[in-house]
């Protein structure tokens, strides 16, 4: 057996070992650390204890453990409470903010009402709004009691009575109606008020169903005790249409529109947003009056396509003055076979002379200006063709010229005096003119 003793402090320690038993006996303090084998018994006998010795002297403090210790448990909750500690400095960290708790399903009480705020300053106006329609004009009636009188046709009525200048009421042109009405009051004020356009009806006082309804078409007469009131039907029903008797009472009732009085203009409204381009062309206004300032003149535009459409035809002219007669154009041809006289008529002249000689006298020159003469000898005898002038004019300065062969010819014209050669054709000069 082995056997290792530690002792921190031992008095008379005893310790005995036989074979497999230990014993250890008067140790006050001791720690025995033994490593049996199977079936060894170890017996420690301190003995009796003696009295308690003083005690000792608290040693020093050891050195703070660095280990934390098990924490113990927990101590039955305390029954008894115990007394509250005096309160804390107040913290300076402002702790987290708790959730907010469900809402309180109890309406606390109402405060007091507080005290009415100044009134804040005035806003700006508002912009103006668009006006109203305008209201239907309005109208009032004045009606009159009245009797008819048919036994006449014009003149006053008499008093409480009107009539028609008509025997057919319905056709009449004019009522006229005395101004004391048949309760003896004198309505004159209200009669002079009537105006054209103007609305009377005559009615039954007993049935509205008979009726006449009038426009008043001119202006009204004041004529001693009674007016003339000029009109033209618009309706009739009943014995309105039919004639009322003599001597009936009906009722005068005058229509009048009352037109209230104009209201203040409004204020202009803001300039609204310009609207969009129209797209249709408004129609072209009215020429203006015409500058007296000449502007300047503008660029020449581009020349517009050729119209496909023929303007319209404008107006004809006055006729000019009629110009000088022309002469009369000049026969064609003729051929004279004896001696003859030119005519204004004539134009160009064959001379034949076989039968013997002949003359062309050409007519006056004077008041003949522009007339041309074409002369010709187409035979082929010798027998001369004389041309000869009138009244000593001449032949660019001759008063005759001879075609005495076949085929020759001149022309001449009249410069309003003489006659001059426009052309000859094989003329030959000789005595007195002779080709």
């Amino acid at each position: 057996m082995d056997l290792s003793i530690t002792k921190g402090e031992v008095n008379d320690i005893q310790v005995s070992v036989n074979q497999t038993d230990v014993s250890i006996s008067q140790s006050n303090s001791l720690q025995v650390e033994v490593t049996p084998v199977a079936g060894t018994t170890i017996a420690i006998d301190r003995g009796m204890f003696g009295p308690t010795g003083p005690t000792g002297p608290t040693g020093a403090t050891g050195a703070a453990s660095t280990v934390t210790g098990p924490t113990g448990a927990t101590g039955a909750a305390s029954t008894v409470t115990g007394p509250t500690g005096p309160t804390g400095a107040a913290s300076t960290v402002t702790g987290p903010t708790g959730a907010t708790g469900a809402a309180s399903t109890v309406t606390g009480p109402t405060g007091p009402t507080g005290d009415i705020g100044a009134t804040g300053p005035t806003g700006n106006m508002g912009p103006t709004g668009s006006t109203g329609p305008t209201g239907a004009t309005g109208s009032s009636s004045s009606y009159f009691n009245y009797r008819t009188h048919t036994g006449a046709t014009s003149g006053d009525p008499g008093s409480g009575q009107l009539l028609w200048n008509n025997a057919t009421q319905i056709s009449a042109t004019q009522i006229n109606i005395n101004h004391i009405d048949d309760s003896n009051v004198d309505i004159d004020i209200f009669l002079a008020l009537i105006g054209i356009g103007q609305t009377i009806v005559i009615q039954d006082e007993n049935n509205s169903g008979n009726y006449q309804s009038w426009q008043v078409s001119g202006a009204t007469t004041h004529i001693s005790n009674y007016w003339t009131i000029p009109v033209t039907l618009n309706t009739s029903a009943g014995t309105g249409t039919s004639n009322f008797p003599n001597n009936h009472n009906v009722i005068f009732a005058l229509t009048t529109s009352v037109a209230g009085p104009t209201g203040p203009t409004g204020a202009t409204g803001p300039t609204g947003a310009t609207g969009a381009a129209s797209t249709v062309t408004g129609p072209t206004g009215a020429t203006g009056a015409a500058s007296t300032v000449t502007g300047p003149t503008g660029p020449t535009g581009a020349t517009g396509a050729a119209s496909t459409v023929t303007g319209p035809t404008g107006a004809t002219g006055p006729t000019g003055a009629t110009g000088p007669t022309g002469a009369t154009p000049s026969t064609p041809l003729s051929t004279k076979t004896a001696s003859y006289t030119l005519l204004t008529t004539d134009y160009t002249v064959l001379g034949n002379a076989t039968g013997g000689a002949i003359s062309l006298t050409l007519p006056t020159a004077v008041g003949a200006s522009g007339q041309v003469y074409a002369l010709k000898k187409i035979d082929s005898s010798a027998n001369a063709v004389t041309v000869a002038t009138t009244s000593s004019q001449t032949i660019d300065g001759r008063t005759t010229y001879s075609l005495a062969v076949q085929y020759q010819g001149i022309m001449v014209q009249s410069n309003g005096a003489n006659w001059f050669l426009l052309n000859t054709n094989n003329a030959r000069n000789g005595t007195n003119g002779t080709f």
